[in-house]
């Protein structure tokens, strides 16, 4: 009796431990799987955004060929960045000779104090925009820098089709008068690098005359085997 009680017992526990050995349905791993793919479905992964380099943050800065030029040979004008400050620009190309420029208004608008070139050539008071849109830089000088709207004056004298830097008569409005006076003023356009379409590398290979195995699968020719040297 008692040896039937005993295997009983054991019977039960080595049920048990069969049971508990058994593989149960991985429900959590279902569940956990299936939240990950409705995340992933709502964000997606975005590509990282570009450096940020200085002509993208000084817009301004860069080559430019100057419209309505009288001497073609010397058109070619360039705005660089002050070695010691990021806030000035230093403008060469026109006939006054290099001139310095103070950022106002972020991105490309500034502001050409009364100043002397290094050739003893003084230039007037003015203004310098650069139009992001148009690729242009616009640059009018004799007419002093207008704080509330400083491309204002950029408006009165687009109109004008004459050489660049004739004088032009211009109408600067104060707060209690309309002034008309001359003022110089100097279009250009910029130069804006080429760019070249990516190329992998079987086509890198096959402008440089070089034939790749595909190319010779493609016409049927056999490739090139190497001679083997003379024996002397």
């Amino acid at each position: 009796m008692k040896n039937t009680i005993f295997m009983a017992i054991t019977a039960l526990f080595v049920t048990a431990s069969a049971q508990a050995q058994q593989p149960t349905t991985n429900i959590d791993s279902t569940r956990r799987g299936t939240t990950v793919d409705s995340i992933r479905a709502k964000y997606k992964m975005q590509p990282m955004p570009e450096a940020m380099s200085t002509e993208r943050v000084f817009p301004a800065l860069g080559t430019y060929q100057l419209n309505n030029a009288t001497d073609p040979a010397a058109s070619t004008v360039t705005v660089t960045m002050d070695s010691a400050s990021r806030g000035i620009v230093w403008v060469e190309g026109l006939p006054q000779g290099r001139i310095k420029a103070y950022l106002k208004k972020s991105p490309s608008t500034y502001r050409i104090l009364s100043q002397k070139t290094a050739s003893g050539t003084q230039v007037p008071e003015g203004t310098l925009f650069y139009d992001s849109t148009a690729h242009q830089l616009n640059v009018a000088l004799g007419v002093p820098y207008n704080e509330a709207d400083p491309t204002s004056v950029f408006t009165a004298l687009n109109t004008t089709t004459q050489p660049a830097g004739e004088p032009t008569d211009v109408k600067i409005k104060t707060k209690d008068t309309k002034v008309k006076t001359k003022a110089k003023y100097y279009t250009a356009t910029k130069q804006m690098p080429m760019t070249q379409p990516g190329l992998n590398a079987t086509d890198s290979l096959q402008n440089q005359g070089v034939q790749t195995q595909d190319t010779l699968n493609q016409s049927g020719q056999q490739p090139q085997q190497p001679q083997k040297p003379q024996q002397p």
